[in-house]
């Protein structure tokens, strides 16, 4: 018998009296909780980190966006979407195939043209996209130039100068009532600096500020907003497309758009700090394809930067009300500390025992216990943590559930396998 089926049976004889809308997955919250106990569980589930995972067509995107509905229905928290694989950027429109003559779908489509309105898409085709040269740090120009006090000492050493330099003359325009802006990147690489600074390391360090500036991840100045400006809006949720472009620009990208979450959230908090009555809303920050992204050995400063931000927002980022939703395949290849924080686990189908055991070495608890996952059908789950707070006690094996479908438009990141089905004779070769 699968876990599915065993929380069928121990499902059966509830009654649920009090229903929730917020509705992810059948068996979950429990069947015949309270109304109060429900609500519970759902604050434990958004205002937690939270790891999905699951083999490809196992349906984790699925589970990720009937998530993100759920949330933007019913809840007051904001969105923010890292999309590597274009699987959200549909997010605004309804699923062709959702069958209208539900009344529950009638009831959402109603309610998501409203949500929709309210929902910013960050790509270059966009009303926003790149990043302002003058909003990052010593820190983040360095990583995205591969430098640092110990690796490539002298264009570090150049890009400090440049940045003092920089920083000298726009207080001297400030006095004069000119403009203080230090520019984009492509006015940074005219600056004077150059007809000052000497030195052989001088043209590795150009070429550097060349090659990056070459990179479609800047914002280029004029009347176009930049991906700041995104977060700085009222948007309820934000989806930022990262699947056009090379791994160092989804990189600078990802990494810029958690700094931004970041000092917004520090903002916040101060003046939440300084006023009682202040309401703050959290962030729920969704990262597709997770590993990528937050490795346990960075290669370059890139990824290492990216990999650093993504550690603070699992070991401070609550304190922020900044929370993590990690979606990936290969929970073996996170970071360890970044795995070890995640307090709600949601497994779908896996193909091989080794992302289970990863699971099992990191959270302890009984083995074996996530082994049902290996035969599971597609929105088949197992969930456990925070998650598990609809019984008291908390149960030592995790409950099965089963995801109800996305009302939105999946984005078609994967494609479709209709070529492999085989032709019959009376079928004709496409022309």
């Amino acid at each position: 018998m699968t876990e599915i089926e065993k929380t069928i049976l121990n499902a059966k004889p509830l009654a649920d009296k009090e229903q929730l809308p917020f509705a992810i997955a059948q068996y979950w919250p429990r069947p015949g909780a309270s109304i109060k106990i429900k609500q519970t569980a759902v604050k434990e589930l958004i205002a937690n980190h939270t790891l999905i995972v699951g083999q490809s067509r196992s349906g984790k995107t699925n589970a990720a966006r009937r998530l993100i509905e759920e949330i933007l229905l019913w809840t007051d928290a904001r969105v923010i979407i890292l999309d590597p694989n274009a699987d959200f950027r549909l997010l605004k429109e309804l699923d062709t195939d959702l069958d209208m003559s539900d009344p529950e779908n009638v009831e959402f489509s109603s309610e998501w043209s409203k949500v929709a309105q309210q929902l910013g898409v960050a790509t270059p085709t966009g009303t926003a996209w790149g990043i302002k040269w003058s909003a990052l740090s010593l820190q983040e120009m360095a990583a995205y130039l591969n430098v640092s006090p110990t690796e490539a000492f002298e264009e570090y050493r150049h890009l400090d100068r440049h940045l003092k330099y920089e920083k000298q003359m726009e207080r001297r325009r400030k006095s004069q009532g000119q403009d203080t802006s230090l520019g984009t990147i492509s006015e940074f690489m005219t600056s004077g600096y150059f007809d000052l600074a000497v030195g052989e390391d001088l043209e590795r360090y150009r070429l550097r500020l060349q090659e990056l500036s070459e990179l479609d991840v800047w914002w280029k100045g004029g009347t176009t907003k930049d991906l700041d400006s995104l977060f700085d809006g009222d948007y309820r949720a934000v989806v930022v497309d990262l699947s056009q472009y090379s791994e160092q620009v989804r990189m600078i990208t990802a990494s810029r758009t958690l700094q931004a979450l970041w000092g917004r959230g520090e903002c916040r908090r101060k003046k939440f700090l300084q006023s009682n009555t202040e309401r703050w809303n959290g962030t729920v920050v969704v990262i597709d394809e997770a590993h990528l992204f937050a490795g346990p050995k960075p290669e370059d400063p890139q990824k290492q930067l990216l990999g650093e931000r993504i550690q603070r927002f699992a070991d401070q980022g609550k304190k922020l009300n900044l929370y993590l939703v990690l979606v990936t395949q290969q929970p073996g290849k996170l970071h360890p500390e970044v795995l070890a924080e995640l307090n709600n686990r949601i497994i779908l189908r896996v193909n091989e025992r080794r992302s289970l055991i990863a699971l099992e070495e990191t959270y302890g608890g009984l083995r074996g216990r996530y082994n049902g996952a290996l035969t599971f059908q597609k929105g088949e789950a197992l969930i456990e943590g925070a998650l598990l707070c609809d019984e008291s006690p908390e149960p030592a094996m995790p409950r099965g559930i089963q995801f109800n479908k996305a009302r939105t438009k999946e984005g078609g990141g994967t494609p479709n396998t209709d070529w492999a089905i085989p032709r019959t004779r009376k079928q004709k070769a496409p022309t």
